[in-house]
């Protein structure tokens, strides 16, 4: 593997990021979800499902002390992941483990974990979009080895009761998304629309849902607009 680091400057703290030419360090839906994610002064453990490259964490530890763990099921991931923590002496807050997130129980306690952060798959298996034929970008793209019921049921297991499951997710499929967090007991407190630019329908969407919330009062931030511009008329 080639393995590369670069300087990422975020929140005015510059952090090393370890990636290879199958694992890219930091996409826009990485920084749109750790822009998104609120962590509260009680909040104790953050875990990432399918954490990747561990970015979402690295960026978050520039504003929190929090403890935060990824579960990442590529070995390679995991080493670059570790590199990256060493390289910015994150090791007391930051970590990972080499697992499917299927295998939680063997780490973390029923009602034990404040916020979970998830990039889930966009894709579902029977999309008609092209797999990658790299198993690395084929599970991060499309619904392989982790669905978002998977997501929303171990969020309903292992959050406390008020945490927030935070994700980015494709805007298509928002009353899919909706309905399965239901079934869960997992309410959708926000959401945040992301736009290519002014002219194009928006492609994804951020979402906060609370374990054992309400849906009342829910709140639609202002949106994300990657590429500004005057809209055609």
């Amino acid at each position: 593997m080639n393995n590369k680091s670069m300087e990422f400057l975020y929140n005015g703290v510059t952090r090393t990021i370890y990636y290879d030419n199958e694992h890219f360090s930091v996409t826009t839906d990485n920084l749109a979800l750790a822009n998104f994610i609120k962590i509260k002064n009680k909040d104790k453990l953050l875990v990432e499902f399918g954490s990747g490259l561990l970015t979402i964490p690295l960026l978050l530890s520039t504003r929190t002390n929090i403890k935060m763990i990824g579960i990442e099921k590529d070995k390679q991931a995991c080493l670059l992941s570790n590199m990256s923590v060493k390289s910015n002496n994150l090791e007391k807050n930051v970590k990972v483990i080499n697992d499917d997130i299927l295998n939680i129980k063997n780490y973390f306690d029923i009602n034990s974990i404040d916020i979970i952060v998830c990039n889930p798959p966009y894709f579902l298996l029977n999309n008609e979009s092209i797999l990658s034929n790299k198993d690395s970008l084929k599970m991060a793209r499309h619904e392989v080895s982790m669905t978002f019921d998977d997501v929303a049921f171990l969020a309903k297991v292992y959050l406390r009761d008020g945490g927030s499951l935070f994700i980015i997710q494709r805007a298509s499929r928002l009353f899919e998304i909706r309905d399965t967090l239901v079934k869960n007991n997992l309410a959708i407190k926000e959401i945040q629309f992301i736009y290519h630019d002014l002219n194009t329908k928006s492609k994804l969407v951020l979402i906060e849902a609370r374990k054992s919330g309400s849906e009342h009062d829910l709140k639609v931030l202002k949106p994300i607009i990657l590429k500004e511009g005057d809209v055609n008329e």
